[in-house]
């Protein structure tokens, strides 16, 4: 298992790199996103679950609703329906048809809504068509009572207390002593109870009374013939038998009311209440058919969200391993070639150029290792250059030494401070010279005329003024009475803030000269040939020193690119780092969260929050990953274009933007901040190398010379079309700027303000002739001390046809005197 899955591994690795950075990059974010896809899926599964269950737990619960409430409804009917066999009147009748329409109408509309549940509706709609049946039989009863109660009692025994009154009148006047006074007021008595009974028993219905008042009319009808012996006339016994006849007649009233009553009861008994009974029967089959789809739908719901969680932890668990996995991969794949580069470089900036550079592909690092191995084999010949350089550098200090007799300098008060050169030794030891003093002290008792005194005048006051000197001419008395005679050049020398330092130059013994001019002038034909012969050398000397300027401009160009690779691989280190310190992150938030779902803790916004930490670390490794390509790409062009003559058409606003971003890390680092203004639309046909090199010295020049140590500033690239097929481009920066007296000479080769501290006097020079010769244009110089200066481009559109060999070693003989002062190390500019 270990050996397929170190197998697995290794054909992973291969196949990583073996494709380029950017699809690498491309498949993590793709794979990231399928992962994330997978738990929105299952998130959305798990909304819609949630939801169908709520919906029909809403929906069980409305028809529990509806069911609670058609039982309710149907209780307050019988309620209504008793009140109204006690006490009927037409409110009610209007209440029960209310109520029965209304329970029709919903027990329809919950038979619309649940067809699952028919046979339990169907019973309810019958034991509720029962219910009105028997609620209208009892109407009918009602009804039929009432006219009893008011055809056979009511009105029978209104007429029976009629004759009885007229009957008793008289009897009980005549007969009140005797005994038929008293069975007269029982028969009253007896009568009136009886009525009492009947109107009682209509309203209670009560079986009892029923019997009491049977027995109460029966005793009335049987003193009746009683009293019929004792009454005065005739029309007292008429009376008295159609009383008999009344109460017999309400006799058979009572039985019919008591057999309504019964009829009545038992519609009661068999309709309203079996139908009561049949409602409620079905309403608690219907509960419980609820209860139980109900537990069933809980359960349901609970296997399917478990189902759903776990689904979602092994699926997370197993997107952030394999994204784990697969980003310390590439990860992997990128950090092991770039540290071999990393040493290689490493090694290029200790001047180890033996080192080897690893073969990593043809992917954006092996294209980088292709990059560094022009780099390395430039680095070699700059190594060469370089050593044929000291050599170039100590024939040109011994030709110094042979051609003049003396150098010397001065301190800031014009006092000497050191003399050289191979008459030195010699006029010191004579005393002809003495360092501490100054050269007009040494001339000045020794003059005669006052031209030699107005001549010295004019020469201190320029000294003073800190202008440049040459062919100054001038006596000193030797110790054996001769006079020796010198011609002596000088610069002033300034530090890096334009503080004067002093001057350094040259002087020469012409004594031999002054002595032969009359055998120079006799020997004028020989002149000729001596004056070839010296300009054929001074020929060769240009020549030597013109190779000597080419393997400079190399050597500047290589030294950018090796500080530019050190940017950039310190650049992508970072990007690189955020996007595996992203990944990290990811997967201990993944890990967090599958603590919280296997432990049942895992709360909506939890799950939102995880989301959303997966797609920003997503967006953070795809943003860095996407700089370190972006780097890769820029560096690529730039060293390309850096190490190389190649004429071809290019947009100068890109191609400014990438030697920008490469020179970056140094801009940073000195605290400025550069803009560009350029258009998008200009289009050169040129050489984006030479020119590379023109804006990397300008700017870099800018950094060191412009500001002072420790201050930060503005620097601005900006280009427009001066002319039709002409660009200007400028270079400008806020700084302290230039003096006036030394505007003249930036372009002159080694001329520097930081001799001996880096600074060669090569860098403006190489500018100079780049644009002039080149790119086939011109170059200006705009500088106010203490406001800025600017470098002003005027290049045309379409480079004329020639390579960076042909530049001219013009001027350079006039710096040869200052040669041996370039610092052997020096690789900047100006």
């Amino acid at each position: 298992m270990q050996l397929r899955l170190r197998a697995l591994r290794d054909g992973i690795s291969s196949w990583l790199n073996a494709i380029p950075i950017r699809q690498r990059l491309r498949h993590l974010f793709l794979l990231n996103v399928v992962g994330l896809s997978l738990l929105l899926a299952l998130s959305i599964l798990s909304s819609v679950i949630k939801d169908r269950y709520f919906t029909a737990i809403e929906r069980l619960n409305t028809e529990q609703r509806q069911l609670r409430r058609f039982d309710t409804e149907t209780a307050r009917l019988q309620a209504s329906i008793r009140e109204y066999i006690t006490m009927p009147n037409e409110d009610l009748i209007l209440q029960i048809d209310k109520s029965t329409a209304t329970l029709f109408a919903d027990l329809e509309k919950i038979e619309q809504e649940n067809d699952e549940n028919a046979a339990s509706f169907t019973a309810m709609r019958d034991g509720l068509r029962s219910f009105i049946e028997g609620y209208r039989e009892l109407r009918s009863l009602n009804a039929e009572i009432d006219n009893i109660y008011q055809t056979e009692l009511q009105d029978p025994s209104e007429r029976a207390a009629d004759l009885l009154a007229l009957v008793m009148g008289e009897t009980v006047q005549q007969h009140k002593q005797t005994l038929v006074g008293p069975a007269s007021l029982s028969l009253i008595n007896t009568f009136i109870e009886s009525l009492l009974k009947i109107n009682s028993f209509y309203v209670k219905r009560e079986t009892k009374t029923s019997l009491s008042t049977r027995a109460s009319l029966e005793r009335v009808a049987a003193l009746a013939p009683v009293l019929e012996e004792f009454a005065p006339g005739e029309i007292e016994r008429s009376a008295l038998r159609q009383l008999q006849s009344k109460v017999h007649t309400m006799i058979s009233g009572l039985g019919s009311l008591q057999r309504a009553s019964a009829k009545r009861n038992l519609v009661l008994d068999r309709k309203i209440e079996a139908g009561q009974q049949t409602i409620a029967q079905a309403a608690r089959l219907l509960d419980q058919r609820y209860a139980a789809i109900e537990l069933s739908l809980s359960s349901r719901y609970a296997h399917q969200l478990m189902v759903i969680n776990v689904s979602t932890v092994l699926v997370g668990v197993l997107v952030v391993a394999i994204t784990f996995l697969f980003s310390a991969m590439i990860a992997r794949s990128i950090r092991s070639p770039l540290a071999q580069l990393m040493q290689s470089v490493e090694a290029f900036s200790n001047n180890n150029f033996e080192h080897p550079v690893p073969d990593l592909g043809k992917n954006e690092l092996g294209q980088l290792a292709g990059s560094l191995t022009s780099f390395r084999e430039s680095a070699l010949e700059r190594v060469r250059a370089e050593n044929a350089l000291r050599n170039s550098e100590s024939r040109f200090r011994s030709l110094s030494d042979m051609s003049s007799d003396l150098l010397w300098e001065q301190d800031a008060e014009y006092r000497y401070i050191s003399f050289t050169g191979n008459r030195a030794d010699e006029l010191l030891e004579k005393n002809v010279l003495r360092l501490g003093a100054t050269r007009w002290e040494s001339a000045w008792p020794h003059l005669r005329t006052p031209e030699q005194r107005e001549k010295w005048q004019e020469h201190k006051r320029r000294v003073e003024a800190h202008e440049p000197f040459r062919n100054f001419e001038f006596s000193v008395p030797m110790p054996d009475g001769s006079i020796l005679y010198l011609q002596s050049n000088g610069d002033p020398l300034y530090d890096t803030e334009g503080r004067f330092l002093g001057y350094s130059g040259t002087a020469k013994d012409i004594t031999a000269q002054k002595a032969s001019e009359q055998e120079i002038l006799r020997l004028n034909q020989g002149l000729e040939q001596r004056v070839h012969e010296r300009t054929a050398a001074l020929e060769r000397s240009n020549q030597q020193l013109s190779q000597a300027m080419d393997q400079l401009v190399h050597s500047e160009k290589l030294a950018s690119l090796g500080s530019l690779v050190a940017g950039v691989a310190h650049e992508l280190n970072t990007p690189l780092g955020n996007a595996l310190i992203a990944s990290t992150s990811l997967r201990e938030h993944m890990a967090e969260f599958a603590k919280l779902t296997l432990s049942g803790q895992l709360k909506k916004s939890d799950f939102a929050r995880m989301v959303e930490t997966c797609v920003e670390g997503c967006s953070l490794i795809e943003r860095n990953t996407h700089r370190a390509v972006s780097l890769v790409t820029n560096f690529k062009q730039v060293a390309v274009d850096q190490t190389s003559e190649q004429r071809r058409r290019f947009n100068l606003a890109k191609t400014i933007a990438e030697v920008v971003a490469a020179m970056g890390p140094a801009i940073r680092k000195a605290q400025h901040s550069i803009t560009i203004d350029i258009p998008d639309d200009i289009e050169l046909d040129s050489y984006p190398g030479p020119l590379d090199q023109v804006v990397s010295n300008l700017i870099i020049n800018a950094m060191v010379h412009g500001y002072r140590p420790g201050e930060s500033g503005d620097l601005h690239v900006s280009a427009r079309l001066s002319a039709p097929g002409e660009v200007r481009l400028t270079i400008a920066d806020n700084g302290i700027g230039i003096p006036k007296e030394r505007q003249g000479r930036v372009f002159d080769p080694f001329f520097t303000t930081r001799m001996g501290e880096g600074g060669s006097g090569l860098g403006l020079y190489i500018v100079y002739n780049i644009v002039t010769t080149l790119l086939g244009g011109q170059i200006q110089l705009d500088s106010t001390p203490d406001e800025g200066t600017a470098f002003i481009l005027y290049i045309p559109v379409e480079a004329p046809a020639q390579s960076l060999s042909e530049v001219p070693a013009e001027s350079v003989s006039a710096a040869v005197m200052s040669a041996a002062a370039i610092d052997k190390a020096s690789g900047r500019s100006s």
